[in-house]
């Protein structure tokens, strides 16, 4: 494949890459941009629906209402009225089925007994007509089912007093069964209930007014459902009856009834919009859906899919023509022009000449090519100029490797001889060297040793120093607690005096005690001589009494804690007298321990002296093993040094011999390889 057909391959691939990139994000734009327009779109109806279908539904209330009105107000007094009242208006309204009133007992005029089991009436006598249309005309039956508990049409509006919109449910009319909805005031006079007014709409009516509607060129569709369930208008199935709807159709239709809140969705090929609707307040909400076919917005989509495909596919067509073009006119032809040139300077020809006017990249390319031509075309008739040079200098140089040989050979011999003395005079040094270094070594283990034990030393010194100090504290602190004692036992002497002291202040107290007692019993024995007159005294005898028995007892509790304090007092002098013998001989000994203390420091320090001048002589002695080591070391480097220049120079020997032996190999290369080259050169044309 050429490069013209890759570039427009290439070239065609990427467009059409492009292409598709930006037709998809076009689409996902329009689609999205359509899609939000028809939501706008479908809520928009919805609620233009909602209303359209709520004033349908509402229209009959109307006509309930002015029945309603007429009896609150008492304007119809006589049934018949009431009978020609719901002919009117029933016929007033072609989406009306019917209207009804149904009173309560005697509610109505008070003569319900004057009307029992005739037309229009129940058993009882109440009015109960149902004007309703059937084909043509327009008939009067009596409301049946009214009093069964299932009636809500008439008791939920008693219950509630309020209007009722009963969503679908089945009632006979001239004996068919016929599905309505149904419209209902309570009637109220005087805020009490009497009975209601009514208006029916046929579900086939509803049907009927719900086909009229064609929304979105007509596919688009709409389902009506009530509050309990019941289709009142499926546009995808218009056709069909009253049916219960099926929650699996379509889940947000009744989610939409229970949450009264709208909801937009897609489903199947359509987008739907499921509105909750009001027609009556206080009503449980019924649902309408208005669903959008997802068609129509591919349908623009597809459209501008296509225009969008034509005008890439034509802009590709017309791109891979103008690369081609381009590429033919700018590169084809002097690419064409440099292979040309390359075959025969392929073939030795390099007699033709590249020229080159314009600055582009292929311009520059072919100038370069020409320049790189020229200085080829140099090289070579040089080369063709100094093939002989070179097979003449060849020659000379194959005499001079023949006499470096030789050269190389003698000096390796000699080398050799010289290398096996040096060898032996640098074993000699090693063993010197290594003894030496052993020396050195012994003395630096024996100068750390030294270190250790004066550093052992001088520790002892510190800690005996340290021991005479605590003895002498201890010492002191021994003369001091022996005169604490001392003290001590002065204070238990004088606690026993004052001891005693206070016993006799007790004997004293406890004499006052009995006498004051005897004192306190002849004064009861005067009062009770006295009688009443001495009943005041005998009570001061009688407390004199206690007093005096309470510092009886007082006394004696004293006298027997002074005996406990003096007999504890006698054993804490003991106790003192002994710790003072202890510490007495605790000076003692800690004198005897300071004494040979004092004897220990000049023994330790006479063993300091004497390890620091062993330590002196060390050094003395490591000083000179060092300068030895040096020595030989010196000794052992010049020795190495020999060792390496014999064995460099007999290595350089060998190395000579053997580069000269390649550089004759080389010589005579170099000979075949020139008359070679000259055979070379001589095909080139310059």
């Amino acid at each position: 494949m050429t490069i013209k057909q890759k570039l427009a391959l290439g070239t065609s691939i990427f467009t059409l890459l492009t292409l598709g990139i930006i037709l998809t994000t076009i689409s996902f734009v329009i689609y999205r941009n359509a899609k939000s327009e028809a939501i706008e779109t479908l809520t928009i109806i919805s609620e233009k629906m909602s209303l359209e279908a709520g004033a349908y539904l509402s229209g009959p209330l109307n006509e309930a209402y002015i029945m309603k009105k007429l009896l609150e107000e008492g304007s119809i007094l006589d049934r018949s009225e009431v009978l020609k009242v719901l002919n009117v208006l029933t016929a007033s309204n072609d989406s009306i089925l019917g209207t009804y009133v149904i009173f309560e007992p005697n509610a109505f005029d008070g003569q319900d007994a004057r009307f029992k089991n005739t037309l229009y009436h129940d058993r009882t006598g109440r009015l109960i007509p149902y004007s309703v249309k059937s084909g043509d005309k327009i008939i009067i039956e009596p409301v049946v089912g009214y009093e069964e508990e299932s009636a809500e049409f008439y008791f939920l509006p008693k219950k509630s007093q309020s209007l009722e919109l009963l969503p679908p449910f089945s009632y006979k009319i001239d004996g068919k069964d016929v599905m309505m909805v149904s419209l209902v005031y309570p009637v109220l006079k005087g805020n009490k209930f009497i009975g209601i007014s009514g208006a029916d709409i046929s579900l086939e009516t509803i049907q009927a007014y719900f086909k009229t509607i064609r929304l979105f060129e007509g596919q688009g569709k709409i389902t009506f459902v009530a509050s309990n369930g019941i289709v009142l208008f499926d546009g995808f199935h218009p056709e069909e009856g009253a049916v219960e709807w099926k929650n699996e159709l379509d889940p947000n239709v009744n989610q939409a009834m229970l949450e009264d809140q709208k909801r937009i969705y897609i489903e199947g090929d359509y987008l739907h919009i499921s509105t909750p609707i009001r027609l009556v307040a206080g009503v449980k909400p019924w649902t309408i859906r208005i669903s959008y076919p997802l068609g129509l917005i591919t349908k623009e989509i597809e459209f501008i899919f296509w225009l969008s495909l034509f005008l890439g596919s034509a802009g590709i067509f017309i791109c891979v023509v103008a690369n081609y073009m381009i590429f033919h006119r700018f590169v084809d032809i002097r690419l064409q022009d440099l292979l040309r040139f390359a075959d025969k300077a392929s073939k030795g020809d390099l007699t033709t000449h590249l020229t080159e006017n314009r600055n582009d990249e292929m311009g520059r390319l072919v100038r370069s090519v020409g320049i790189m031509t020229d200085n080829i075309r140099q090289i070579l008739t040089v080369a063709q100029t100094s093939g002989g040079d070179l097979s003449g200098t060849t020659k000379q140089m194959e005499n001079s490797i023949l006499e470096l040989s030789d050269l190389a050979q003698s000096q390796a011999a000699s080398s050799e001889e010289a290398s096996a003395t040096v060898e032996e005079l640098n074993a000699s040094s090693e063993t010197i060297n290594g003894n030496v270094k052993q020396a050195v070594e012994n003395t630096k283990s024996i100068h750390i040793s030294l270190v250790k034990i004066q550093d052992l030393v001088q520790n002892i010194t510190g800690e005996v120093e340290a021991f005479g100090n605590i003895a002498v504290g201890a010492n002191q602190k021994a003369e001091e607690g022996k005169n604490m004692a001392s003290l001590t036992s002065q204070a238990i002497e004088e606690i026993q005096e004052k001891s005693q002291t206070i016993t006799e202040f007790s004997e004293v107290i406890s004499s006052i005690s009995e006498k004051t007692s005897l004192l306190a019993l002849n004064a009861a024995i005067e009062a009770a001589r006295a009688g009443e007159s001495g009943r005041g005294f005998a009570v001061v005898a009688e407390e004199i009494s206690k007093l005096a028995s309470q510092a009886a007892e007082s006394v004696s509790q004293i006298n027997h804690l002074s005996a406990g304090a003096l007999e504890s007092i006698d054993r804490g002098g003991a106790q003192v007298q002994k710790l003072i013998s202890v510490l007495r001989e605790i000076t003692q000994e800690v004198s005897v321990i300071f004494e040979k203390a004092k004897n220990i420091i000049p023994m330790i320090q006479d063993q300091k002296s004497k390890t620091n001048q062993i330590y002196s002589e060390i050094e003395e002695i490591s000083a000179l093993v060092q300068a030895i080591q040096q020595s030989t070391e010196e000794q052992k480097r010049a020795t190495d040094e020999l060792a390496n220049m014999t064995v460099n120079i007999s290595n350089g020997s060998q190395i000579l011999s053997d580069q000269a032996a390649m550089m004759t190999e080389n010589s005579n290369r170099m000979t075949g390889i020139s008359s070679k080259l000259g055979n070379v050169l001589q095909k080139f044309k310059l």
